[in-house]
């Protein structure tokens, strides 16, 4: 992992502790000892193969609305744009004539593993999850609540964070979930993290 990605995961892991004080010393409880004496070459990476990697480029595609295939074996991926709620494989097999066109390489792995884009459903829990875990006791947090019965709720969820400057907290929010999410249908198919 580089320094990037390290930075950024340590941040969106304290974003969500920030008002959580008891977890907030634990934090720097951790830290005072690392300090006190324990050499940071001593904290050895797992010798597990690191999918980090993976689970990123996994978590952005299906950030953007792709949905992924992973080959565990060989270590692809492919994405496939997803228009609405196609199903990739139904149109390869209407236009199996065609599959070339298409260059849909997963069609031919001996196995993979499919991770589609989250639903409607999945990102309201995501919405819900910040406004309990962040926003807790603000003012914000009733106006954020209330897009829930609204006809655009992500929308209006949105534009309240852009209107409060919380964008950029809220992004880090949801790609860390999205990430945990990825690394859930991973982890089911017994892949290493």
């Amino acid at each position: 992992m580089n320094t990037k990605d390290l930075y950024e995961e340590v941040l969106a892991m304290l974003s969500r502790i920030r008002n959580d004080q008891s977890k907030l010393a634990r934090v720097f409880n951790v830290l005072e000892e690392l300090n006190a004496g324990l050499p940071l070459q001593e904290i050895r990476p797992s010798d597990r193969r690191d999918y980090s990697s993976i689970v990123m480029q996994i978590a952005d595609a299906i950030n953007e609305g792709f949905i992924c295939f992973f080959n565990p074996e060989t270590q692809e991926i492919e994405q496939v744009a997803c228009e609405g709620y196609f199903d990739p494989v139904e149109i390869a097999e209407q236009n199996e004539d065609r599959i070339d066109d298409f260059d849909l390489d997963y069609l031919k792995w001996d196995s993979y593993i499919r991770i589609d884009p989250l639903r409607r459903e999945d990102m309201r829990l995501i919405m819900e999850k910040y406004v309990s875990e962040t926003e807790e006791d603000t003012p914000l947090a009733a106006q954020l609540r209330n897009v829930f019965e609204t006809d655009q709720p992500l929308r209006n969820f949105l534009q309240l964070l852009r209107d409060a400057d919380k964008e950029g907290l809220w992004n880090v929010f949801k790609k860390q979930e999205i990430i945990n999410y990825v690394r859930e249908r991973l982890s089911e198919d017994d892949l290493p993290d």
